[in-house]
């Protein structure tokens, strides 16, 4: 016990001795003035922890003493096995230090899922300190809003969830100026082409800003992803795995069944079960690697009967089925507008994400909905002239607009725009940077 204590004594110790890391600003923000509990989730190196100590940050420069924080990372070896008690002891050096002079104590958990039962003991702290101590916490996982954690912390949580990258974060980290008033030519060939290293390559902070071997990082964060987030829950070999995130990443954007998964993946030598196979699926989503929407229908039962198109969460991971860039770009553009609308979602709590299609297979990339209205209708191509537009897209988007009584309707292009007739089509670039807060023109 002695030795667990001094071991968290030690690491908050050192973290306070230490200088924070050099740190990039993002979009988003964690709720530092409200008392509730912030739940931190995100994919693993999407950066929450950069987002702590940017917060950190704040409170320092804002005059708080950086002795009225504290940091602790459940992953760090040093602090292993992470047991519940550790936040027990936690308290007690609170006292003893006598923190609790401070106005108020900032504390940062990350990975917090490391340790069992941890919701029980982080709602006892919230309760008896509320107002004295604020808490953050991490995880890389999405059952970290899941299970215990919704029924213990009811009404004492908000929740910031962390992407990668948006594509204006990208040009952010690249020190590209897209926010000028007037852009020229050359401004908007340099956002093109920063635009296919972003579709290539995705937004994770450390291969954006990675000189060399972007693909091979890109590799290891999706196996580092696998193994620790994934396989540590199912107990299954990784070549499990290995091969439904093949196939998921070579079926990006595609309407696929799980019982069709599972025959592609039987013929190929992997011996798995339909509800097996959605567990893992589920696994893998919950570990922000893969998600999935459902067909728009009044039906819930239509819902969950029809295939689902799957997206990666970062278009770096399509990279693993050896997509081809020339050939392929427009199915990276619906990836990465897929991505974008589950950004704003994650904003805007109350819209919904589906895709249409009818007996015909007539199809619509993304509905979007919000209460009972259809708000928006939504295709993507890789067209960089009115010519190039597909007819089957515009004729589906208008027969989708009249049947759901939506009329804004757009397409999404590479680099054609027209706004004179019933549909609009704008460049996907122009739409990643002026797409705002539930602003979904």
């Amino acid at each position: 016990m002695e030795n667990r204590k001094e071991k968290l004594r030690m690491s908050v110790e050192e973290y306070w001795q230490r200088d924070l890391p050099e740190m990039r600003q993002r979009e988003i923000e964690l709720k530092r003035k409200s008392d509730l509990i912030n739940d931190v989730i995100g994919p693993r190196r999407s950066g929450k922890t950069y987002l702590m100590f940017l917060t950190i940050e704040k409170l320092v420069d804002s005059g708080i003493d950086k002795k009225a924080t504290i940091y602790l990372n459940f992953e760090d070896r040093r602090l292993l096995p992470s047991t519940p008690e550790y936040l027990s002891d936690l308290v007690e050096f609170i006292h003893a230090r006598r923190l609790l002079n401070h106005d108020r104590v900032y504390i940062f958990l990350d990975e917090v899922q490391r340790i069992e039962d941890w919701e029980q003991y982080i709602r006892s702290i919230f309760d008896e300190f509320k107002g004295k101590i604020k808490i953050f916490v991490s995880g890389s996982t999405s059952e970290l809003t899941k299970s215990e954690l919704s029924h213990l912390l009811t009404g004492r949580h908000l929740t910031t969830q962390v992407f990668p990258l948006s594509f204006r974060e990208f040009l952010w980290f690249k020190d590209i100026d897209y926010e000028k008033e007037y852009l020229t030519e050359r401004d908007t060939s340099v956002i093109k082409e920063m635009l296919r290293e972003y579709l290539s390559f995705g937004g994770f902070p450390e291969i954006v800003l990675a000189e060399s071997g972007k693909e091979e990082i890109i590799r290891t964060l999706f196996s580092d992803i696998i193994g620790r987030d994934v396989i540590s829950r199912i107990k299954k070999k990784s070549e499990v795995m290995d091969g439904l995130s093949y196939f998921l990443s070579s079926n990006i954007g595609k309407p696929v069944s799980f019982s069709k998964m599972c025959r592609l993946l039987n013929s190929s030598g992997f011996k798995i079960s339909v509800p097996t196979l959605e567990r893992y699926f589920f696994i893998m989503k919950e570990a922000f690697l893969f998600f999935d929407i459902r067909i728009f229908s009044y039906s819930v039962k239509d819902q969950l009967q029809y295939p689902r198109k799957i997206y990666a969460m970062d278009t770096g991971f399509a990279n693993l089925s050896g997509f081809r860039f020339s050939e392929d770009i427009g199915r990276y553009m619906e990836n990465l507008a897929a991505v974008e609308l589950l950004r704003r979602k994650s904003l805007n709590p109350g819209m919904e994400i589906y895709y249409w299609k009818d007996y015909q297979h007539k199809e619509v990339d993304f509905v979007l909905k919000i209460g009972l209205s259809v708000v928006q209708l939504i295709q993507v191509t890789h067209a960089s002239n009115r010519e190039e537009v597909a007819r089957r897209d515009v004729t589906a988007l208008i027969k989708a607009g009249k049947e759901l009584k939506c009329d804004e309707l757009l397409i999404l292009t590479w680099d054609y725009e027209s706004n004179d007739g019933e549909i609009r089509f704008l460049p996907l670039w122009k739409w990643l940077l002026r797409l705002q807060t539930g602003d979904l023109r």
